[in-house]
C-alpha cells in the first residue's frame, strides 16, 4: 500500500490527501450539527459550516425546482472539493487540478453526471428527443456539444492553475530571495486564494447551469 502510494504524482497524492480531510472534516461537522440548538445562533467553525452550506443551497435552488434534494448535496461536495483543491498549493501540496489527468477525470465526472442523470430522469425517449432539439438534423452538433463541454470545463481549470503555478516559478527563479518572499506573501495568496476560488466558483456555475438544463423541463 504504501508502495503504491508513493509511485502516485504529486497531484493525485494532493487529490487524496484533501478528500481524506474533507471526509473527516465533514463527518465531525455533522455530528456537531446535530447536536445545535436551533434557538441558538452557532459559533466558530459551525457558524461559517451553515453559512456556507446556505449560501450554495440558494445558488442551486433557483436551478433545480424540482430536482434540487436530488443533487444539492453532491454538488457542494463538488464544489468543496474545488474549492480545497485549487487552493491546496498554500499548505505545500500540489494542486491536483494542475494535473492533467485529474482535469480530465474531472471532465469524465461531469460527462458521466449529466448523461446518466438526464437518462434517468427524464427517461431515454425523452432524452433522445431533446438531442434532436429543435430539428433532428441537430442531433450531431448536439452530441458535440454534450461530449466538448465538460472536456472544456476540465481544461480550463488545468490551464488555468498550471499557468498560476508557472508563473510563480518564474517569478521565484527571476528574483531571488525577494521572489520567495513576495510570492510567500502576494503570489500565493493571489494565485490560490484568488484565482483558485474563482475557477472552483466558475466550474461549479457552469456544471451546475448544465445539469440543471438535462434534468429540469
Amino acid at each position: 500500500m504504501i508502495e503504491f502510494y508513493s509511485g502516485l504524482s504529486s497531484a493525485i497524492k494532493g487529490s487524496i490527501i484533501i478528500f481524506v480531510i474533507l471526509t473527516i472534516s465533514t463527518l465531525l461537522i455533522g455530528i456537531k450539527a446535530k447536536a445545535l440548538d436551533p434557538n441558538k445562533t452557532p459559533k466558530g467553525i459551525m457558524f461559517i459550516s451553515v453559512l456556507f452550506v446556505e449560501t450554495v443551497n440558494n445558488m442551486i435552488r433557483p436551478m433545480f425546482p424540482k430536482h434540487f434534494n436530488k443533487f444539492a448535496a453532491f454538488l457542494m461536495t463538488l464544489f468543496l472539493y474545488l474549492l480545497f483543491a485549487n487552493t491546496s498549493s498554500l499548505f505545500g501540496l500540489t494542486a491536483p487540478l494542475s494535473s492533467l489527468n485529474v482535469a480530465i477525470s474531472m471532465s469524465i465526472i461531469v460527462f458521466g453526471t449529466i448523461q446518466v442523470s438526464a437518462m434517468i430522469i427524464k427517461k431515454p425517449k425523452r432524452r433522445m428527443k431533446d438531442l434532436m432539439a429543435p430539428n433532428p438534423v441537430f442531433l450531431p452538433l448536439n452530441l458535440i456539444g454534450e461530449i466538448t463541454t465538460p472536456f472544456s470545463m476540465g481544461m480550463r481549470l488545468f490551464g488555468n492553475l498550471l499557468s498560476g503555478s508557472i508563473l510563480a516559478i518564474l517569478v521565484y527563479n527571476f528574483t531571488s530571495y525577494f521572489g520567495i518572499i513576495a510570492g510567500a506573501f502576494v503570489l500565493h495568496p493571489i494565485f490560490d486564494i484568488f484565482f483558485g476560488a474563482i475557477q472552483a466558483y466558475v466550474f461549479f456555475n457552469l456544471f451546475t447551469i448544465f445539469l440543471s438544463i438535462a434534468v429540469e423541463d
